[in-house]
């Protein structure tokens, strides 16, 4: 994967976002594989310690408070946690109310308006329809 802001975290901010995104994939109450393999790979951008990442796979059955995790965040990491949890809530091929809720509800503490939020769903749509192209052009599909 490429480089991203993520790289420059802090290990309470890599935990915090990483968070966030089990908060996401644990928010309709079934966990997917497709949700566990992106949480994995988004934790393995951030460079984070293995520890960490047993103490974060465990909490994939009681995740976190929301507001808790949000108010120790800045809004940068925020604001790329979001981009990142549209894809955690994404990758399972629809939106549940509840990730939508909670996607709104970080996009508010981070300062992204309605307009931006609308922006990255379609970046998110795009984003996928560009990944299928590959199977297509190696004939998977």
């Amino acid at each position: 994967m490429y480089v991203d802001l993520t790289v420059d975290f802090t290990p309470d901010e890599a935990q915090g976002y990483a968070q966030i995104m089990i908060i996401v994939a644990s928010a309709d109450g079934a966990l997917v594989k497709e949700e566990l393999a992106i949480i994995e790979a988004l934790m393995g951008r951030c460079m984070m310690h293995p520890e960490m990442r047993v103490d974060l796979r465990n909490m994939l059955e009681t995740p976190p408070k929301l507001n808790l995790v949000m108010e120790r965040l800045s809004p940068i990491v925020l604001k790329i946690a979001l981009r990142d949890a549209i894809l955690v809530a994404a990758v399972d091929g629809e939106y549940d109310s509840e990730e939508i809720k909670i996607l709104k509800q970080i996009a508010k503490s981070a300062g992204v308006k309605k307009a931006d939020l609308s922006a990255l769903f379609e970046w998110t749509k795009a984003g996928w329809e560009w990944h299928k192209q590959s199977f297509e052009h190696l004939k998977l599909v």
